[in-house]
């Protein structure tokens, strides 16, 4: 009975897609970004970190984290797919019990743990290590000297209108957020306060729930691909480096890690430095792009594939396992 509610489903499905499949122009896209590990004169010390819109996707996060609900609380937690719906109770702090927990430094290379195949109507699609192109060009230049790589993956997306198109977040490198917040400034070591009594926190009940502190990544932005006559990349990135900042301080403000006092107004403390790499370009499919930058490399490549005839078959009879984009939260 499942089988067939969820063949005839599909069927209509696909009968409404098929209007408007010849609109989908669907290429597969490949990234190396790399920090070039030389000396440099300029400073970026007043730089923002990047801005991500809200309907930046990321497909990086479902296939680095791990759920960790049921060890923490003895619960099944949620899935990939639970995570990829938006109103879904897994992407609410007041009423969800998940909890991910990310690595402390993110794998170079990010891929799906088996080849995929796009289907119509899909987001961007996350593909295996195996389905990408660079490996004799990162070779080559892994073999360049002061060079650290940050991030390599592919994904398959449908090139929308610049009105439509959705960025795709990039990040890579270690997690700062142990000793700098996502802005810049160091962690605070946290007051000595009286602890709240036992018969506080019950009266509480769930609704307490701890500070959350997401992850500071070392490179984080967003890469935005649009489709207007010709292929445009707008590259939105920043390279996080720990240095020191003149800061405003303040007697509230002062511990041992401020650094050396001047003028009684500021002081030189430990600053997450952000360095971007903002640039715009119109490009062909097939040729491969370098965008260069004094502290950062990054080479794309946007491809011509097979584009994608079928819907994605509905699954009635056992829960998602493959990793899955979900929006941008942060």
């Amino acid at each position: 009975m499942l089988r067939n509610l969820a063949i005839s489903i599909a069927a209509i499905t696909a009968l409404s897609y098929s209007f408007s499949a010849h609109a989908e122009s669907w290429f597969e896209v490949e990234v190396f970004v790399f920090e070039r590990q030389q000396p440099s004169v300029e400073k970026w010390l007043n730089a923002t970190p990047p801005k991500l819109s809200n309907d930046t996707v990321d497909i990086i996060t479902p296939v680095i984290s791990t759920d960790i609900t049921g060890v923490a609380v003895g619960l099944n937690g949620c899935t990939s797919t639970d995570w990829s719906n938006g109103s879904s109770n897994c992407n609410d702090p007041k009423v969800s019990n998940s909890i991910a927990a990310h690595p402390s430094e993110v794998p170079f290379n990010i891929g799906a743990n088996k080849p995929q195949t796009a289907y119509l109507s899909q987001g961007p699609l996350l593909l295996a290590q195996s389905q990408g192109k660079f490996n004799d060009l990162i070779r080559t230049i892994q073999r360049e000297p002061y060079v650290k790589s940050l991030v390599h993956l592919t994904w398959q997306q449908n090139m929308q209108s610049r009105r439509r198109a959705k960025p795709v977040r990039i990040f890579g490198g270690k997690d700062f957020s142990k000793s700098f917040e996502y802005h810049g400034l160091a962690v605070k070591k946290p007051a000595q306060t009286e602890a709240m009594p036992s018969t506080e926190f019950g009266a509480l009940g769930n609704t307490y729930e701890a500070p959350k502190i997401g992850p500071v990544w070392e490179l984080d932005g967003s890469i935005n691909i649009y489709l207007s006559h010709y292929l445009y990349i707008e590259n939105n990135l920043a390279l996080r480096k720990p240095t020191q900042k003149m800061l405003e301080s303040s007697p509230l403000e002062f511990n041992e890690y401020a650094a050396l006092e001047i003028e009684g107004k500021k002081k030189l403390a430990p600053y997450l430095e952000s360095i971007p790499l903002i640039q715009n370009r119109r490009v062909r499919s097939g040729e491969i792009h370098y965008f260069d930058h004094p502290q950062l490399g990054v080479v794309m490549q946007i491809r011509k594939m097979a584009q994608p005839t079928n819907v994605k078959p509905i699954d009635l009879t056992e829960r998602a396992t493959t990793s899955q984009p979900v929006p941008y939260t942060g």
